[in-house]
């Protein structure tokens, strides 16, 4: 009975987690540790078992041979728990780190054990970083979200790229990613006197359109047939709307700038409540809203929302409406906060 107990005791620990530099004698330990990552991609992905019944994955060799590019093994008690690839791959812009790639074997996840490894390689590593994850992981892509705003203290870009923006001579072959990009050595303090608001202007709107393509985007892959992208269109017509937009009557359109850069906006149109009801002024429904990164919603998106209140209330109404896609938890999170309510669900399915 004390054995037992002692055991439990002991798991309960913080692990004894190690990142250890690998070298070329544990090249093949780590290309047969990559088997294992392209099977937990099968999860998410989609692909099928090869008929010989092991999976393939690209050569880590040159994390080996190349001087510029590192590879580490992950150990939990000398155990071996994965391994972490780095290299400086110009994803979108010049970086002095790129993740290429981070594994941690399956016994190992939900343990806190990935969250340790990535706090000690950006401690060991600062700089210009990018980290590029396959919109379908949604728990790597939560991870990193998390993990990269500790980091950068929510100072981070994360955009939806397609297989033909990232394709290059480097990367011939590219999937589609959600690509991270920070500063570890940039430390900015999140204070909201340094957010100003303001009516939105003619030369915003291409900042405004980036915005509202790379939330769109990420909101296709929760709802791929509700929010299915119309193509280089889409990008054309919003601008042209929103340009109409600028001159209505009955809409308000805010911008937010720090230090004279575009971090989000918020379009409202008041409208009538349906005659059936009387919620004793007009309503102010806002269904384009976004903020840079989801770490700045309860500074950047609090400030837009009291602004455009005030400017509503001025002009009539009474109460607002504000649209969020259900799996948008960090959206959701701050509306809540903000004192909002869930009024109406909407249930989306094929006719077929």
């Amino acid at each position: 009975m004390l054995d037992k107990h002692h055991h439990l005791l002991i798991r309960r620990f913080v692990p004894n987690v190690r990142l250890l530099p690998a070298t070329i004698s544990n090249y093949p330990t780590i290309q047969n540790m990559a088997r294992f990552y392209v099977y937990d991609r099968t999860a998410y992905m989609d692909w099928e078992c090869p008929e010989s019944g092991l999976f393939e994955c690209i050569d880590f060799k040159h994390y080996f041979e190349n001087s510029d590019e590192k590879a580490f093994l992950i150990k939990v008690s000398d155990e071996i728990a994965g391994f972490v690839l780095l290299d400086k791959m110009h994803l979108l812009e010049p970086v002095d780190w790129n993740m290429g790639e981070f594994f941690v074997l399956a016994k190992f996840q939900e343990k806190g054990i990935a969250s340790i490894v990535a706090r000690e390689i950006f401690k060991e590593h600062p700089g210009k970083w990018s980290i590029a994850v396959m919109p379908e992981n949604i728990k790597a892509i939560k991870f990193w979200r998390k993990i990269i705003s500790e980091a950068s203290y929510g100072d981070y870009t994360e955009v939806f790229k397609t297989e033909d923006e990232l394709r290059n001579a480097e990367n011939p072959d590219p999937y589609a990613m959600n690509v991270f990009t920070f500063d570890i050595n940039h430390r900015v303090n999140n204070a909201k006197d340094d957010i100003s608001i303001r009516l939105s202007q003619a030369n915003d709107i291409e900042s405004i359109v980036e915005m509202s393509y790379q939330k769109r985007r990420l909101y296709e892959k929760a709802q791929p047939q509700f929010w299915k992208y119309a193509g280089d269109i889409a990008e054309l017509s919003q601008a042209k709307w929103f340009e109409e937009l600028l001159g209505s009557n009955d809409h308000i359109m805010l911008t937010a700038t720090c230090h004279q850069k575009i971090v989000g906006f918020i379009i409202g149109k008041l409208m009538p409540a349906p005659e059936v009801y009387n919620p004793g002024g007009l309503t102010l429904m806002i269904d384009d809203f976004c903020v840079a990164n989801e770490a700045e919603w309860h500074s950047i998106g609090s400030k837009l929302v009291q602004k455009i209140k005030a400017i509503a209330k001025l002009r009539g109404a009474a109460q607002v409406l504000i649209v969020c896609g259900s799996h948008d938890g960090p959206k959701c999170h701050f509306l809540k906060k903000m004192g909002l309510t869930v009024a109406s669900e909407w249930y989306v399915g094929s006719i077929i």
